[in-house]
């Protein structure tokens, strides 16, 4: 990742490529990527000496000089923090301490045509928020000699029959949902790293499988099919096996490797003597004849319908003063309370996460008191997570803190808003495919990890009709698109796309409606144009002194064209141009500002008396 030590890629240095188009193609989708040497798949074995160890390292190297000319002439990186990692060419195994706190070894062995025990570590060049890894002058990457690599114990050899097994509480329901949690920390990042609290999460991730009804002896398979291979290093086996012991013997209520759900009995009770396997997946590309494929065929799936599909990523857009927010607030809210609202939403409760970048105080507050008085309804009701913030896409810890944060909750969200993916995007080019496909990316694994929808709020140009600002990447590969624009007494929403069903064509009108210290959304079938207004008053707020002074106040000498004061308004109202220069005309209060019918000018002050 940029700026840090943790992989871009989902399985770590198992996705390692040595084709220069592959690396190629990862240059271009961030520039600004940290590099790494996968040691194993190399046939290299590194040295990694974190500061702490390198007085134990200095005194090795005085008591034997064979090994400190050997080291001497290797190839040495200076990491950020002040520690060295020395490379050598051959295999070994990853190890974390065991030579001596502070010193960890990378590498791999090859066992039956596959590496194990592999590991990485960054190249020079890189950077995080420490510095930089600088390569040292001088040294080669040559083999590694045997007495150096005599400085490494032996592995210990673990024999898992010692933990306990539970073929009862192993079931395959069971199973395959431990194996479901383990794919999702990997996908997550939460896969121990060392330095940075590997053995707590360890023991957290070991007591969570646990936890499923698993027995210590199938979690030890689990984890270490499944998880520990993405770990930095991964842990040798006896390390797993004495985790999973302690998280059994000192997890809140795992000790036995059965915490009770009874063994999910009482949840499938209903069910017994009706379990089914079921069927084999079919192959995403494989041939069908029409009338089989027609039965494969199943309606789309909705949380709103018509609107906001069950699962996958989409964009709302518009111009600030579009009441975006509102309008996202309108749907989450009455998925959290399980209420139709103006929506025919399917009275069914889900739980909703809400990342407000923008207003949070306003919006858990002011705004959630007036939608809740508006409907009727208790704000303390509804199933409503919020978060107080938008963590950038390169903020690992952030992201890591909100679904550490929901596992604590119990709480699975259906429905997620990001408000606004310009904060997801700080550091990055909005205007770049490539990160755009990341923070598509990123929407759609945090879609498919809870099975939810994520909602991310955009932003349009000064010049709407060019539709959402940055990259076009977002709108092509989007579940569902909506956008906004302003009107006369609210907004309009146009559904841009939906990938499961035809898109309607007519627009949906909004007036805004004001409650307490805040305001909702009321759907309306009048459009704004269809208002009948008095003589000599202006049609719309945009044609009034105050929306033409703004216009002016940004322009040389605080005068312009009447053309462009009608461009203005009308890209930025969604408003024919006929439409507007007839209002301005109508309204008298702007015949100050207006010397002849080819010019807006701002009077100056001496004659504005």
């Amino acid at each position: 990742m940029p700026g840090g030590k943790l992989p871009a890629t989902t399985n770590g240095w198992k996705e390692a490529s040595d084709d220069p188009e592959q690396i190629a193609a990862w240059q271009r989708i961030n520039p600004d990527f940290n590099w790494a040497v996968a040691c194993g798949l190399s046939g290299i074995f590194v040295f990694d000496i974190d500061p702490a160890g390198l007085d134990w390292w200095a005194k090795l190297l005085e008591r034997d000089p064979a090994i400190r000319v050997a080291v001497d002439n290797a190839f040495q990186v200076r990491t950020p923090r002040g520690g060295l990692h020395i490379y050598f060419r051959g295999e070994g195994p990853s190890t974390a301490s065991r030579i001596a706190e502070g010193i960890d070894t990378r590498g791999g062995i090859l066992k039956d045509g596959e590496i194990i025990s592999g590991g990485y570590v960054v190249l020079p060049g890189s950077r995080t928020d420490k510095g930089s890894y600088e390569a040292l002058p001088g040294g080669t990457v040559a083999p590694l000699p045997s007495y150096v690599a005599a400085i490494v114990p032996e592995r210990k050899k673990t024999d898992t029959l010692g933990l306990d097994r539970n073929p009862d509480a192993d079931k395959p329901r069971n199973v395959q949902w431990a194996i479901d949690l383990l794919k999702g920390y990997v996908a997550n990042g939460r896969v121990s790293v060392q330095g940075a609290g590997g053995n707590n999460t360890l023991f957290q991730v070991a007591a969570s499988i646990l936890d499923k009804a698993i027995s210590p002896g199938m979690a030890f398979d689990l984890m270490g099919e499944h998880w520990n291979p993405a770990c930095s290093p991964p842990w040798d086996e006896w390390e797993l096996e004495a985790g999973i012991r302690n998280a059994a013997e000192y997890g809140e209520d795992t000790k036995g490797g059965v915490k009770g759900f009874q063994a999910n009995e009482d949840a499938f009770a209903a069910f017994v003597g009706q379990e089914f396997e079921p069927p084999p997946r079919r192959s995403r590309f494989a041939p069908m004849w029409l009338h089989d494929a027609r039965k494969d065929v199943r309606p789309a799936k909705w949380l709103i319908p018509g609107f906001v599909p069950d699962t996958g990523a989409g964009i709302l857009y518009g111009l600030s003063g579009t009441y975006k927010t509102f309008l996202a607030l309108d749907w989450a809210l009455c998925l959290a309370h399980g209420i139709a609202g103006q929506w025919n939403a399917p009275p069914v409760k889900h739980t909703v996460l809400f990342l407000a970048g923008e207003s949070s105080y306003a919006l858990r507050s002011e705004r959630v008191d007036a939608w809740c008085e508006k409907h009727n309804v208790n704000p303390d009701d509804a199933d409503f997570i919020i978060v107080p913030g938008v963590p950038n896409y390169s903020d690992t810890e952030g992201w890591q803190e909100i679904r550490d944060g929901l596992l604590a909750m119990n709480a699975q969200p259906s429905f997620i808003v990001i408000d606004t993916l310009t904060r997801m995007m700080t550091g990055m080019d909005e205007n770049s495919s490539n990160d755009g496909k990341l923070i598509l990316k990123h929407c759609e694994e945090m879609a498919a990890h809870y099975g939810a929808f994520v909602l991310g709020i955009g932003h349009t140009g000064k010049d709407q009709s060019k539709g959402l600002r940055g990259t076009q990447v977002l709108i092509d590969n989007a579940e569902a698109v909506h956008s906004l624009k302003k009107t006369q007494n609210g907004t309009s929403m146009r559904v841009v796309k939906l990938k499961e069903v035809d898109i309607p064509p007519q627009l949906f009108y909004f007036d805004v409606e004001k409650i307490g210290a805040s305001i909702v959304l009321n759907r309306t079938e009048n459009e704004p144009d269809a208002i009948e207004q008095k003589a000599g008053i202006p049609r719309n707020d945009w044609a009034s002194v105050e929306e033409v002074s703004k216009i002016l106040e940004g322009c040389p000498d605080r005068s312009t064209s009447t053309a462009i004061v009608v461009q203005t308004i009308t890209s930025k109202y969604n408003v024919p141009h006929d439409k507007v220069r007839a209002a301005l005309l109508k309204n008298n209060d702007l015949t100050f500002l207006r010397p002849n019918s080819n010019i807006y000018r701002i009077p100056k002050q001496e004659y504005d008396l």
